[in-house]
Formats: structure tokens, sequence, C-alpha cells
């Protein structure tokens, strides 16, 4: 299964943003420029720690829950296949997270 849409409201990037993990996610899809990046890679560079059992526990969040949530507001493309990753450069994802950064973080 290939999730590749485009976010056609505010209100779904908002909504697919407002959680802190996926924020996390986003920050560092954001430095891949478009790259296609792994869920193992993408889990190792985000988890906050090297204990096996909570990176697999990530691992597993990222590709049931955080991911085709990312995918269906149309910030990145996640083929849960072949468990790949890429940002789609939608530059009101970067306007966003600055945003939080500065104002509210």
């Amino acid at each position: 299964m290939q999730t590749d849409s485009v976010a056609t409201t505010t209100e779904e990037l908002l909504t697919a943003a407002a959680d802190p993990q996926r924020r996390e996610l986003l920050r560092h899809l954001r430095e891949t420029d478009g790259e296609v990046i792994s869920v193992p890679e993408l889990t190792a560079a985000v988890a906050n720690g090297d204990d096996a059992d909570e990176r697999e526990q990530l691992r597993v969040a990222l590709q049931h829950v955080h991911l085709p949530k990312l995918a269906d507001a149309g910030v990145l493309t996640f083929d849960a296949r072949s468990s790949t990753v890429r940002d789609t450069g939608d530059e009101r994802v970067a306007a966003l997270l600055e945003f939080v950064e500065t104002e509210l973080e």
C-alpha cells in the first residue's frame, strides 16, 4: 500500500502536526531534502534512547499510526510495503514547524 496525497486543508495539516512525535518526524524529514528514508532509519533518528524494546514500540507506532496519518495529510509519502518515507517538500510544513518552535515550544 502506497499512500501519497496532497494536504487539502489547513485543518488537516494542523491535526497531523499536533502530536509532538509527528513534529519531530517532520523536522527530521525536512533535513533529508526529499530523499527516501527507511522506517528503521527514521526510527533510529528520532528515538530517545538505545532501549531495543522502546525502539521497536516506536517503529510500530510510526509504521501503523504516525506515518499513515502524515501521509493522509499529504506532508509525506509513505510506502508501507517497502517501509520507506519521503518528505513532499510542502512549504506549509516548514512554516508551521518554525512557528511552533519559535512561538509555542
